[in-house]
This record gives structure tokens, C-alpha cells and sequence, in this order.
């Protein structure tokens, strides 16, 4: 029997179908990455930050949602997130644990933005 393959850490489900790294994170972590992919945010790592590493949220164009989902460094676990609905949405919301990020993110609607847009603000832009 090889045992050096009964010591190799078991694959984080569907980590292969993800673009962001999802080493050290747990499974409730994955989901939400997941979520905000449906959502077209784009998630990618930023700079770690004391205790906690930031997701990077940003849709396509300049009128799509953008924010940060924070995780625990050592815990994998979401903390806490922040999204701005477009460029110019009135202020940010936020969220604090899994749950509540889970559910700010499923009310981020999907950007039909495109790169390159020129409309004057959000209501105005067409795909």
C-alpha cells in the first residue's frame, strides 16, 4: 500500500472548475466564491492583511458591482464582505458571516455592463 497518498489532503470539491486558488478555505468559503462567480464578480485574491485575506470582487464594465469578501488567514472561514452595486450606487452594503455575506451576494444582480461602456450612469447602460 502507498501511504504517502493517505496522507495527502483530500481535494476541496469542484476546486478544479474554479479561476481562484481555493487552497485553505472551507466548504461554506467555496460556495460563496462560487456564488459570486454565478454572479459574474469575478473573485481573485488581494495582499493578505494582518489575520484575514480579501477576495476581490469586480464585475465587468465600469457600471457592474465591485467590493471584498474577507476570510480568516488560518481558518478559511468568511468573515465578512462589502459590495457597492455600481459605480454610482449610493454607499455600501455589508455583511458579517457566511450566512449574511450568502445572502448580500444573491442580491447582487448580474452586470449586463461591458467593457468599454460610455453611458453616463448604470440606468443607462445597454448590453
Amino acid at each position: 500500500m502507498n501511504t504517502s497518498l493517505a496522507h495527502a489532503p483530500e481535494p476541496i470539491p469542484g476546486a478544479a472548475e474554479t479561476a481562484i486558488d481555493l487552497t485553505g478555505v472551507t466548504a461554506y468559503t467555496v460556495g460563496i466564491i462560487r456564488l459570486a462567480e454565478a454572479k459574474g464578480l469575478r473573485p481573485t485574491w488581494g495582499q493578505p492583511r494582518g489575520n484575514t485575506r480579501r477576495i476581490i470582487l469586480n464585475a465587468v464594465g465600469p457600471h457592474g458591482a465591485f467590493g471584498s469578501i474577507t476570510v480568516g488567514r488560518t481558518s478559511g472561514k468568511v468573515l465578512r464582505a462589502e459590495v457597492v452595486h455600481s459605480n454610482d450606487a449610493r454607499g455600501a452594503c455589508r455583511a458579517q458571516g457566511t450566512n449574511a455575506v450568502r445572502v448580500l451576494l444573491n442580491g447582487v444582480s448580474r452586470s449586463t455592463c461591458q467593457p468599454g461602456c460610455t453611458a453616463p450612469s448604470s440606468a443607462a447602460c445597454r448590453p
